[in-house]
């Protein structure tokens, strides 16, 4: 029983360093987890990109009616300039996200006509649902010296 006794635990000192070690080290893994969470703010002339997106004003049409090898005509009537289109097909509970990748210059004096492959991974060769058209906007990151896309979800153009 004596050798019991002569067995010491750690000293209060090197148990409140673990605790605040502790501490620290889960504080930064949910920092790290909720940043994920928090998207960093862009602009677009000195005002948060959100606000540019609601004055976007454009018209898509489809050239052709089978939708394998369509092409789309845009025409940008507003004054802000459209750095590419996203185009997102939806047919039951699948979709699709496709990048209409060239610059729509506001205010353009012709429509820009580009040839897009309409295709549901899977489906090929079914009609789609319903077809939008978002337009995405570069602006400027607050606080860098970079550049960053925002798709206007809240102005996309039905096109079927």
């Amino acid at each position: 029983m004596k050798g019991c006794m002569n067995r010491r635990g750690l000293s209060p000192v090197i148990a409140s360093v673990l605790l605040i070690l502790l501490v620290l080290v889960l504080a930064s893994i949910l920092f790290v987890w909720a940043r994920g969470f928090i998207s960093e703010q862009v602009e677009k002339f000195g005002e948060p990109v959100e606000e540019s997106c609601r004055n976007v004003n454009f018209e898509v049409s489809m050239i052709g009616n089978d939708l394998i090898n369509s092409e789309l005509e845009v025409l940008n009537k507003g004054d802000i300039d459209i750095r590419y289109l996203e185009i997102r097909m939806i047919k039951g509970g699948d979709s699709v996200l496709q990048k209409f990748d060239f610059p729509i210059d506001a205010l353009a004096l012709k429509p820009v006509t580009e040839l897009v492959s309409f295709e549901m991974p899977g489906n090929l060769g079914v009609t789609p649902d319903e077809i939008i058209v978002y337009p995405a906007l570069i602006g400027n990151v607050v606080g860098k010296a970079s550049n960053s896309i925002y798709t206007c979800i809240d102005s996309g153009v039905s096109i079927l």
